[in-house]
């Protein structure tokens, strides 16, 4: 159980979160304000399941792991035990019932996601680090909008709650797969789209007439991630 890969999987995610339930095939993650849901697709990495168990404290587990050389973890009662060649540890594991706060279903996140898209845009590492950089130069900037004009979309920086956001700011033009439907500006937290491993993914904006709703989700073979709107 939980291969090399899969434990590259969960120190992936510990900027968003440090208490995961942790699942086979699907474990679904979630951040302390509930505004990233996320995920995660173990059998893309790892083809043996394991028996449903709680980790309170990720990095701890991740921190007791990285002690170890190539260790095999077994699930034995209440505890989780790594070891190599020559050492082991034992890690105390949650139970499942107290872990109610981390996790959500995984179908309300693939439900978001499998719904249409009005902008279908790829998102890769290298452009990931452009936005960093320019948050780092731009100070005490917040949001993250992304900006839909005809046929071209932006992503750009700044406050929301500024009246001067469009100083300090920075602003990227994306190459869109898909574009469809009337223009719009939304925002999410720069903070959260940060947070997602560090990975090429699709952006997808959907859109929901009725309720005149857009939602934000960052997809690719492994994580499903839903980011909720600063409104």
């Amino acid at each position: 159980m939980l291969n090399k890969d899969s434990i590259a999987l969960l120190q992936s995610v510990t900027n968003i979160t440090n208490s995961v339930l942790i699942s086979y095939p699907i474990t679904t993650i979630t951040n302390e304000s509930k505004d990233v849901l996320g995920n995660i697709d173990f059998s893309k990495v790892d083809p043996v399941g394991w028996e449903e168990f709680g980790i309170f404290d990720l990095n701890s587990f991740l921190g007791a792991v990285g002690i170890l050389e190539e260790p095999t973890l077994t699930l034995s009662n209440t505890s989780l035990v790594a070891a190599d060649i020559n050492s082991s540890i034992s890690f105390v594991v949650s139970d499942v019932s107290t872990m109610e706060d981390f996790t959500t279903d995984p179908e309300n996140i693939t439900t978001t996601c499998e719904a249409d898209s009005v902008v279908e845009v790829k998102i890769d590492n290298n452009l990931i680090a452009k936005i960093r950089k320019g948050v780092s130069v731009f100070k005490n900037l917040e949001d993250l909008f992304i900006v839909k004009e005809g046929s071209d979309i932006f992503l750009r920086t700044g406050n929301k709650e500024s009246f001067a956001r469009t100083n300090n700011s920075y602003q990227i033009k994306l190459e869109a797969d898909v574009v469809s439907g009337p223009d719009f500006e939304i925002t999410l937290l720069v903070n959260n789209f940060l947070s997602l491993p560090a990975m090429d993914y699709t952006m997808k904006v959907k859109y929901n007439s009725e309720y005149d709703l857009h939602r934000v989700t960052m997809e690719n073979a492994i994580y499903q991630f839903v980011l909720s709107l600063v409104v």
